[in-house]
């Protein structure tokens, strides 16, 4: 840590790098790894490299938008500063929905390692969670509202000891199948059989959000959420998230060898290829299959810490969003109320809470829930080339190629869970015009929500890769350029442009004013 001449910390390169890597290792460590080698065979080393790319691209465009605002939550907040916020609305939305998924997402991956380890099909059958599955799915889930409920000291303390055991299992497990693999009797390696023949380049950019290495990386942006709090925020932001994406590419690219080359190559013939694979817990199958009986156990203790890590962590992060986004009147104003001895919205809580229960009561698998999460991510993500663009008029041909490869990996969701991200996005930004009409103005909330709101519905609508390369570069192009940022920038002149001139002074103020945890150093 480095303190400044007030006194106040500020957080190293290491810290920042560490940060992110950390945050990295989810449940999709436990998950991706089988989901990659079925999309992709022997290109799923292709994938991971394509999705390390894809985010590295995204975090510099967020890493430009720091180093002019540094600000806090910067991904939430880039749309707003470059345009305005009725513009970012859509984007806001999507960060905090997205959140708010990750909740009943890891809830889900530790019901799915416990049902295998019970060896029973009392909680999943056929892949898909039954009744008493989701039922201690939701019991998951109340356990992340209980540790939230009392305040963040209750959460940090145990928040504390998991982060070791998170760090430290996937290393464990690597390091134990990667001396398998060579230590093995296995006369042939599992890459050269026929059926790595079925796949191409297109399985490897299909597999990116279909395998879950966006919802796998998607900790990178953490260190550009402390954008105020990094010392050196210019030159240790791009740092800190480059640095951060290749650990963890390594260790991905490593686990996803180990994974591949330890599958006995009997149960690959058997199941016909990597598309035949079908373990329900991945590498605790695996290593159960293989007599890794110690590897077994601190698979399963991971399963349990390293979600709930991210479960309630992402819960209370969540309800913090949703309360931020009460005060500025984005959300009901009765969403923004602090109890007044744990300085925290349990409305706003509930709320999200509630709400991560009905996605978990609907939600089949892992696999299919992850896909939707990561469907808010990337919508999410168009905002930094979008605000870049904007901000840097320089840099929006490197910000229309950003744009335009999100747009593209929007097109390989399933159609019903694109459907089911433009649908709820939909419905939000109706919420918020609703709450907004009388003092806003239909004009200027459809000037404004509607062309990203059109877009979107566009890649659903439209298959041709073509086309949608074109309708990409096009709208792109038109709400980056000087003339459309100047007419949103336009809307509330005066009050407007005074918060523009320092958001990260007007963040703070907000905060002070409704959150006295701000107050505490």
């Amino acid at each position: 840590m480095h303190h400044t001449k007030r006194g106040k910390k500020k957080v190293s390169l290491f810290s920042a790098t560490l940060l992110s890597a950390t945050c990295m290792i989810g449940s999709g460590w436990l998950f991706s790894a089988q989901l990659t080698a079925k999309y992709a065979g022997n290109w799923a080393f292709a994938a991971w490299i394509l999705a390390a790319l894809l985010v590295l691209m995204v975090g510099l465009c967020l890493a430009r938008i720091v180093a002019t605002y540094p600000v806090r939550g910067a991904l939430a907040q880039a749309s707003a500063l470059s345009h305005n916020s009725i513009f970012g609305m859509p984007f806001a939305f999507a960060n905090w929905f997205g959140i708010l998924m990750v909740v009943a997402t890891e809830a889900q991956a530790t019901t799915q390692y416990l049902s295998s380890a019970i060896g029973s099909a009392i909680l999943i059958q056929n892949h898909t969670l039954t009744i008493w599955g989701k039922v201690l799915a939701l019991s998951i889930l109340a356990v992340y509202l209980l540790i939230n409920f009392y305040g963040i000291r209750w959460l940090t303390k145990i928040n504390n000891v998991v982060t070791v055991l998170k760090i430290f299992t996937p290393l464990f497990a690597l390091t134990v199948l990667l001396i398998v693999v060579f230590t093995s009797n296995q006369t042939s390696s599992n890459f050269s059989l026929s059926y790595n023949q079925q796949f191409d380049f297109r399985s490897a950019f299909s597999a990116i959000i279909g395998a879950g290495l966006i919802y796998s990386y998607n900790g990178f942006q953490i260190s550009v959420a402390f954008a105020s709090e990094i010392r050196k925020p210019r030159r240790n932001i791009p740092l800190a998230i480059t640095l951060s994406v290749v650990i963890i590419t390594l260790v991905y690219l490593a686990l996803q060898f180990a994974f591949m080359e330890a599958i006995p190559r009997d149960l690959l013939v058997e199941t016909g290829g990597w598309r035949g694979l079908n373990f329900t817990s991945p590498l605790l199958d695996l290593a159960t299959l293989l007599g890794l009986h110690f590897l077994a156990l601190v698979l399963l203790a991971d399963s349990v810490t390293s979600p709930s890590a991210s479960g309630y962590t992402y819960l209370g992060a969540s309800s913090r969003i949703l309360f931020a986004m009460a005060t500025v009147g984005q959300m009901p104003r009765w969403l923004a109320v602090l109890d007044p001895i744990h300085n925290i919205s349990r409305r706003s809580m509930l709320v999200n809470w509630v709400l991560a229960a009905v996605v978990l009561a609907n939600a089949d698998s892992w696999a299919a829930l992850m896909v939707v999460v990561t469907g808010y991510h990337v919508v999410g993500y168009m905002a930094a080339p979008i605000s870049m663009g904007a901000l840097e008029p320089e840099m929006r041909w490197f910000g229309l190629i950003v744009f335009v490869l999100l747009s593209l990996i929007m097109l390989t969701m399933k159609s019903s869970s694109l459907l089911l991200v433009c649908a709820s996005l939909t419905i939000l930004i109706s919420i918020y015009a609703s709450l907004h009409i009388t003092g806003t103005g239909v004009r200027k909330l459809a000037l404004f929500t509607l062309p990203f709101l059109a877009y979107l519905w566009t890649l659903y609508f439209v298959s041709s890769i073509w086309l949608v390369l074109m309708v990409s570069g096009v709208f792109y192009l038109v709400i980056s350029s000087r003339s459309y940022v100047e007419l949103c920038k336009g809307y509330g002149r005066g009050e407007g442009d005074k918060n523009r001139v320092r958001p990260d002074l007007k963040y703070n103020t907000l905060k002070a004013k409704y959150d006295p945890l701000s107050r505490v150093s």
